[in-house]
């Protein structure tokens, strides 16, 4: 009698543990979506754009911009400010940075999510290539 008692206590686990490892995975669900939108930076720093490729500079490290709908709309936003295509502008962007698929490029790339501030550049020769 007391060998089934056992195996029943030990199957009444087994089946407890069972149910609740589902929750747990929801919860972890949840927390996965939370982390992932946190997980976008706000970044400050220098926005430069010619043709169909534009680079951001943020203190010494210089990303690739993926060219989405933002990317394009940051553009049209400097262009009204200063149509030279050298020009470089102070930007405040939410930004999802992640690495480069592209080899022989920007190791890093950002994908803008979200414009917050866009101005000319206080010193205008950051990232010009013709000094």
């Amino acid at each position: 009698m007391k060998k089934y008692l056992f195996i029943i206590s030990i199957f009444s686990l087994i089946l407890g543990s069972c149910k609740s490892d589902t929750k747990t995975s929801d919860s972890d669900q949840k927390f996965v979506e939370a982390k992932s939108i946190s997980e976008l930076n706000t970044v400050l720093g220098e926005f430069i754009y010619s043709d169909s490729v534009a680079v951001f500079k943020k203190k010494e490290i210089i990303y690739g911009v993926v060219m989405n709908s933002r990317a394009k709309d940051l553009i049209a936003q400097v262009k009204e400010i200063n149509s030279d295509p050298f020009a470089s502008f102070d930007v405040t962007l939410k930004v999802d940075v992640r690495e480069n698929p592209v080899k022989d490029a920007w190791p890093q790339v950002i994908d803008i999510q979200n414009i917050i501030n866009v101005k000319p550049s206080q010193n205008d020769d950051g990232l010009r290539l013709d000094k």
